[in-house]
């Protein structure tokens, strides 16, 4: 199977795009795959590490304030349609997939316009400004909430939640994954993470919240993101708590799995990865999301009590410090509220996704005969 993939400029957008093609890989150990985005971008070193060739085309998202802006944007969109159509010739795939993204408009607008089917999958509760330019001609619309918000052809939409990568879906035990980070196996831990670039509204909340964890109240994980680190480092040296700073994790599965509550973003692959491990949450959502997208999603947890919400507005040391004094203290809310999460997972959406894409690209398998 040839399969063109398109999307990216964030984790949330790349980390469903992976777990997409680990499935089609596991399926077709012939699959041939290319990714389609910007170059020096998230995607690109993505696929580098997976193994996955990358074609890049130059575009950037639109510009919603600087007007002045727009027509240079547009001259550079219409180069990368250009870039695009040249990337689908060669490699003539037999279905391009889209995740989101400004960095999708140009390969899919080609495919659209030479008859190359298309689909589309939107992990936000509401769906993202890309999508929505391209949900019209799409031959599938693949949602990971089942009340996802917007307008596309709701006869073309399948429900399939958000694909996971394998990592998380086989989880090591908590046992385990504390003793592979040299963690006390009896002490709390606390993971605390702003995404793939931090969070400086997040570090600085942490920063004036760890002051207050005596020694063996808690154990924290802080990812902080390039810029974050020193200043975590500083702060992690000058508290009672035992503190791990890492400006990247590169497992977070076992990170994840050593938790007892995720304090994070409220993005799609977030999300997905907390529900399918059952893991208590305190989401913060970023609060510049294009359409507000992660409070979409964090107050879906929230509603479904699985997940505290706290806005980013009213994320200070003394609240978050609250908020996770306050699960530690009661391990029958957290119970309930892995329970929840749990309810929320959809552990087989890459298989969901797939099944119905073959379905698309060679008709549906036959029945068998009794």
């Amino acid at each position: 199977m040839k399969v063109m993939i398109t999307g990216g400029g964030t984790g949330g957008h790349t980390s469903p795009a992976l777990a997409i093609v680990e499935e089609l890989r596991k399926r077709d150990p012939q699959l041939l795959v290319q990714w389609v985005g910007c170059e020096g971008g998230i995607e690109e070193r993505v696929a580098a590490a997976h193994d996955i060739p990358f074609r890049a085309v130059p575009v950037e998202g639109w510009p919603r304030k600087a007007v002045v802006r727009r027509a240079w944007v547009a001259v550079k969109l219409a180069a990368g349609l250009a870039r695009a159509t040249t990337h689908l010739r060669k490699f003539q795939p037999q279905v391009v997939i889209g995740v989101g993204g400004y960095v999708s408009l140009p390969l899919l607008w080609a495919a659209q316009r030479f008859g190359t089917p298309t689909v589309l999958h939107e992990q936000n509760k509401r769906l993202g400004m890309a999508n929505r330019m391209l949900a019209d001609k799409a031959n599938r619309i693949y949602l990971g909430f089942p009340d996802t918000l917007g307008e596309y052809p709701r006869e073309r939409a399948r429900v399939v939640g958000n694909p996971v990568r394998a990592g998380f879906l086989d989880p090591p035990g908590r046992a385990e994954a504390r003793q592979r980070l040299e963690l006390d196996p009896d002490c709390p831990v606390i993971l605390i993470t702003g995404g793939s670039q931090g969070a400086g509204s997040i570090n600085r909340a942490v920063n004036e919240a760890l002051p207050a964890f005596a020694a063996d109240e808690a154990q924290f994980l802080w990812m902080t993101g390039a810029d974050g680190a020193a200043a975590a480092r500083e702060c992690a040296a000058a508290v009672a708590a035992s503190v791990r700073v890492f400006h990247f994790i590169e497992d977070m599965p076992t990170a994840c799995a050593a938790a007892d509550v995720i304090v994070g973003r409220a993005g799609a692959s977030t999300t997905a990865e907390i529900a399918v491990l059952g893991k208590p949450s305190i989401l913060i959502p970023y609060p510049h999301a294009t359409d507000n997208h992660q409070e979409e999603n964090a107050r879906a947890f929230a509603d479904a009590g699985a997940a505290v919400l706290i806005l980013d507005s009213e994320c200070s040391g003394n609240r978050l410090a609250e908020a996770i004094r306050g699960l530690l203290a009661d391990p029958d809310a957290r119970a309930r509220m892995a329970g929840a999460a749990r309810a929320l997972a959809h552990p087989n959406a890459a298989e969901a996704l797939v099944d119905d894409l073959f379905d698309l690209i060679f008709g549906p398998e036959p029945a068998a005969e009794l």
